[in-house]
């Protein structure tokens, strides 16, 4: 029986891996526990697990109060912080958690880039569309318009800061690409095609009927976050419980196919000159 506190192991994950098991609260170093033994103290939801509780929505299900979107890692005094809720509002902490998550995820690129893990990014794009090549070099990458035009272009505002940073691994996933044509195989098409079905999915599923420019703008944040998550879990179900690849690593090299992805114009519009 599902509750709102039935988190599965695949939520847990997702939610201690990105935070890289640390408390949200800006400022706050203090670490988790482990997935496995977290108190639910310390995993609290955006908006209560039952009624009565801070931030309550009664048009939400259980399932989705479970979910990560509706969970951050906070250590105990500032969970009792946040229960202020006119202070720390459902939009407050949904942006604390993402604030968080980033500077976790610049942390990780800073300590760990490609150069130290060759095959890391191979890896990942292998789960994703069948490709296993074990080290790449930069390749110069052409492109019409500059990150800020295109970031800027369709108001995206939470994930620029990753768009920016990962846009320079471009030249390694340019460099794969022309492996595979090199080879003759058409996995550059599998992936490139892969990435834009999954942000048409997003538009259909984020926009409804009204896909205009407009309402692309509006949403784009959304859309990205559609369109990476999905990826992920296309990489989660191909590996099928196999850890090799530390949660946080496949994080980051996902994240690097799609600002590829979104340089490319395969997510979100092309800026018009």
């Amino acid at each position: 029986m599902s509750g709102p506190r039935s988190y599965t192991d695949k939520t847990l994950k997702r939610l201690f891996g990105l935070s890289r098991n640390k408390c949200s609260f800006p400022g706050c170093e203090k670490e988790m526990s482990d997935d496995r033994s977290a108190k639910h103290s310390n995993i609290c939801h955006i908006e209560a697990a039952n009624k009565g509780g801070e931030r309550w929505n009664g048009n939400m299900e259980d399932y989705k109060r479970a979910d990560y979107d509706n969970l951050i890692l906070l250590c105990p005094p500032h969970h009792d912080e946040t229960d202020d809720v006119e202070k720390y509002t459902v939009d407050v902490l949904k942006k604390m958690k993402k604030r968080h998550e980033r500077e976790m995820a610049e942390r990780c690129s800073a300590k760990r880039p490609l150069s130290q893990r060759p095959s890391l990014l191979a890896d990942v794009i292998n789960k994703i569309s069948g490709i296993d090549i074990d080290k790449v070099t930069d390749e110069p990458v052409i492109n019409s318009f500059s990150v800020d035009d295109k970031i800027s272009y369709n108001d995206v505002i939470e994930n620029a800061p990753i768009i920016q940073e990962y846009s320079g691994y471009q030249g390694k996933i340019n460099a794969l690409y022309s492996e595979f044509e090199r080879s003759g195989n058409g996995r550059k098409t599998s992936l490139l095609r892969n990435v834009r079905n999954t942000y048409l999915e997003a538009k259909g599923k984020v926009l409804g009927n009204d896909q205009s420019l407009n309402n692309i703008k509006i949403h784009a944040d959304q859309l990205i976050e559609y369109v990476k998550r999905s990826l992920h879990e296309q990489v989660d179900a191909s590996l099928n419980n196999d850890s090799t690849l530390p949660y946080e690593d496949v994080e980051f090299a996902v994240s690097i196919v799609m600002v590829d992805g979104f340089m490319r114009c395969k997510i979100l519009e092309e800026p018009k000159k």
